[in-house]
């Protein structure tokens, strides 16, 4: 368990702990440059150098979706109609943040740390399915008139070019001056996600602990079993349905909070969720990669 702790999980959270910091002690600072830095150049590169080193066959992506929807749109149902149960209505923000995980600026550090970069071609077509999920599904849910707006915004979502062109060129072999400056900058990607999430933590104020706490069992437990439900059951490589059973077992995604903010869809319900989730995450991962992973 410590070395768990102290090797995989204390790590990614110092970080986290380093982005939280700097956003309190210094107030003016945003993560919108980290963004637009890490999306439209580092996270491709990141791409780029890692999708060499898998084998990604359409059985492969075939598995990722089935799990991605599966894990998702059962928690996601099952959200829906305990808002109806608890709160007498249905609860936009409490469904999307109980449903879609942290797959990216937290997933993808963690799996490095666990796995390598052997595993990061799974971990970057697992996070590009969730994104277009948030960016098309999510965005409906939480204002129905905007699926054009979503569909147009995913497009625009330069991940999903990076991904289409590490297939077209992956029995090219670049000049090894560019492979090493490829590897350079995708390997900035990860720190850098992991003190955009801290800072952006610093500004959310958590309230509303009820739904919090609904949302972040759901999250948590309901959505890792769900998922390790998945795995045990469709064939796949062991390297992929360990990433991603690891990337569906994380917390609340700080785009949700965006999204409901952006929509005007009880903002400070994602916010509160999105908190005790990341805060509680450590412990769940403890058992998850204890208890679980092995059992896959």
């Amino acid at each position: 368990m410590w070395h768990i702790l102290i090797n995989v999980i204390l790590p990614i959270y110092i970080l986290i702990a380093s982005g939280f910091l700097s956003g309190k002690l210094k107030k003016d600072i945003e993560t919108n440059t980290i963004t637009f830095i890490v999306l439209y150049f580092f996270a491709p590169a990141l791409i780029l150098s890692s999708f060499k080193n898998i084998n990604l066959s359409i059985e492969n992506i075939k598995f990722i979706v089935i799990n991605g929807t599966l894990t998702i749109g059962i928690v996601w149902i099952i959200a829906g109609i305990i808002s109806k149960r608890l709160y007498g209505k249905r609860i936009p923000a409490l469904e999307i943040s109980s449903a879609v995980m942290n797959i990216g600026y937290l997933g993808l550090p963690l799996i490095y740390v666990l796995f390598g970069e052997k595993a990061l071609g799974y971990a970057i077509t697992y996070m590009v399915f969730v994104t277009i999920i948030h960016f098309t599904v999510a965005i409906v849910a939480l204002n129905p008139q905007s699926f054009k707006k979503g569909l147009y915004e995913t497009f625009k979502i330069p991940l999903i070019y990076a991904v289409i062109t590490a297939f077209l060129l992956k029995k090219l072999h670049f000049p090894e001056g560019i492979e090493k400056m490829l590897k350079l900058t995708g390997d900035s990607t990860m720190p850098l996600m992991l003190i955009a999430i801290g800072i952006k933590l610093s500004r959310i104020k958590p309230d509303n602990f009820s739904p919090a706490i609904t949302g972040t069992i759901l999250r948590l437990v309901i959505g890792t079993f769900i998922s390790f439900t998945v795995v045990k059951t469709i064939q796949a490589p062991l390297l992929l349905k360990q990433t991603v059973f690891i990337q569906s077992t994380l917390p609340s995604a700080i785009l949700n909070f965006v999204l409901c903010d952006r929509f005007k869809q009880n903002p400070e319900i994602s916010a509160s969720i999105i908190f005790l989730s990341t805060l509680l995450s450590p412990l769940w991962l403890i058992f998850v990669i204890k208890v679980l992973l092995p059992a896959i």
